[in-house]
């Protein structure tokens, strides 16, 4: 069985085309740019969207055509909280407003009053990044689009509908909205009123794994790809990454390091204790979930200092070299890392970044290193959030682009004080959705065995902590705590 994954990113689309061992036969990527309007608008235009996913659907057409073999089944995983409006012919009616954009941040403030029924029923508070007050911000700022907007979707839902002609879409998704019910699995219409969203306007929801649907005429027409192949909506990317690295039982946590970073720990249920400090969402596995967290800023703030202070070199090499030259703790020099806000466990718009403890003898390389180490004492923070529900773990699963600077893992590895395992395969995201389709496909009976069979192969990195810089960091850690509280409490 030959399965092609469709993961859409936030800066690139890839076709990826598996087979059912696991094995890479073809591969094929886009780029593109997300626009940022000003320092609150950031957008994409769904119809080069559109050509892309034409275009990667073309080449991998071609390429198996030109080898003799046959697409048995597709799979989607996507970025999440990105929306689209669009008519009944999927026709977009504007920009899509992506999952950072923040003109939805007075929505968010103004609905606090009911942060805590919020919370209870989707397992997450307020924040910008998700998408139904994305959708309320479209209704009250251009009415005319959300009257004519047959549906509202994410980049998944756009996707699948240009592929199979269904408005469909799945519960990762759902619980990425705040208008998803997370115990029930449906949308609420106790959340759609006080967003003020008809629920006429949402797709329907379906378990991630399940076939969504089969491809169109139309898709054949302008990809080559058969009619009638099925689609497994295989849930999003954080979803399908945690799937991939084999997040499928108690006490598995995982981390992903790209624009943004994002840490994943399994759980069979809504915890009892859940709290408002942690996102509790639908796991890629079907009935099972994940409890998240977010830091906003990751390879994004590291590209922000490369452009700004590496202005003389192309890449990253010395940059990195840089980092190597400074020590551990950067000789005091500490971020607060919130240069697009706080995610959680606060869900902070109002934070921003800032360099502290600077001096006359503070170098670049002590500021390059210290956004890494902020990053890890960030996420160490977020750690202890997640296993106050999931108990203590010794050992993270990492992936991610930032993850490919090895200086970068040690950090980690230090500030947690954990061993992180990084596979040598960087394709986890799209082998969670290989490993979905394979399922949901019927070709094999649990994930278990689908894991075990596309993982057979795959070699790994250890990182061990240095015990050395425990204290270092654990100091460290608490200073750039206090100097958050000092300013936002």
């Amino acid at each position: 069985m030959n399965i092609a994954v469709i993961d859409v990113g936030t800066s690139s689309i890839r076709g990826i085309l598996y087979n059912n061992s696991g094995k890479i036969l073809h591969m094929h990527q886009i780029r593109y740019q997300v626009q940022y309007i000003n320092e609150t608008f950031a957008e994409k235009d769904p119809e080069e969207w559109k050509c892309d996913l034409y275009a990667i659907g073309k080449n991998l057409s071609e390429w198996t055509n030109e080898h003799h073999i046959h697409i048995d089944g597709l799979s989607l995983t996507s970025q999440r909280s990105t929306v689209i409006p669009v008519d009944k012919n999927a026709v977009p009616l504007s920009q899509a407003i992506m999952w950072m954009d923040k003109r939805n941040t007075s929505i968010g403030n103004e609905l606090k009053h009911a942060e805590k029924l919020i919370s209870e029923k989707t397992g997450a508070r307020i924040n910008d990044v998700f998408s139904g007050s994305k959708m309320t911000w479209i209704k009250r700022n251009q009415p005319e689009i959300y009257a004519s907007a047959y549906k509202i979707l994410t980049v998944a839902d756009y996707f699948a509908l240009l592929m199979t002609g269904e408005f469909k879409t799945d519960h990762t998704y759902g619980s990425r909205s705040s208008l998803m019910n997370i115990r029930t699995r449906q949308w609420d219409d106790e959340l759609l009123k006080l967003f003020e969203i008809e629920k006429g306007k949402l797709c329907d929801l379906i378990s991630p794994g399940e076939v969504l649907g089969t491809t169109t005429e139309d898709f054949f027409h302008a990809t080559g790809i058969m009619q009638g192949t099925p689609l497994i909506s295989a849930g999003g990317d954080q979803q399908c990454a945690a799937l991939g690295l084999g997040i499928i039982k108690t006490g598995d946590m995982e981390l992903t390091t790209g624009t943004g970073a994002f840490l994943l720990a399994y759980s069979d249920k809504v915890p009892d204790n859940l709290e408002d400090n942690v996102i509790c969402g639908a796991h890629a596995e079907k009935g099972k979930y994940v409890l998240e967290s977010s830091i906003l800023s990751c390879c994004s703030l590291y590209d922000w200092f490369k452009n700004q202070f590496y202005v003389d070199t192309a890449d990253y090499d010395l940059i990195n070299q840089d980092i190597l030259q400074s020590v551990p703790g950067s000789n005091g020099c500490t971020v607060l890392p919130y240069f697009q806000g706080r995610g959680t466990p606060d869900w902070n718009a109002d934070a921003s970044g800032c360099f502290l403890n600077l001096t006359l003898r503070t170098t670049r390389q002590d500021m390059a290193r210290s956004i890494l180490e902020s990053i890890a004492m960030e996420t160490a923070n977020n750690i202890d959030v997640l296993e106050n529900y999931v108990g203590y773990t010794n050992k993270i699963h990492i992936s991610g682009g930032l993850t490919n600077f090895s200086a970068f893992n040690q950090i980690q590895a230090d500030v947690y004080q954990k061993e992180l395992i990084k596979s040598k395969n960087p394709e986890q995201t799209s082998l969670g959705g290989l490993i979905n389709a394979l399922v949901g496909l019927g070709y094999y009976t649990d994930y278990q065995s689908a894991l075990n069979a596309v993982k057979k192969e795959e070699k790994s990195v250890l990182y061990v902590p240095d015990k050395m810089n425990a204290s270092l960091y654990k100091e460290k850690r608490l200073y750039m705590n206090k100097m958050y509280k000092k300013l936002y409490s």
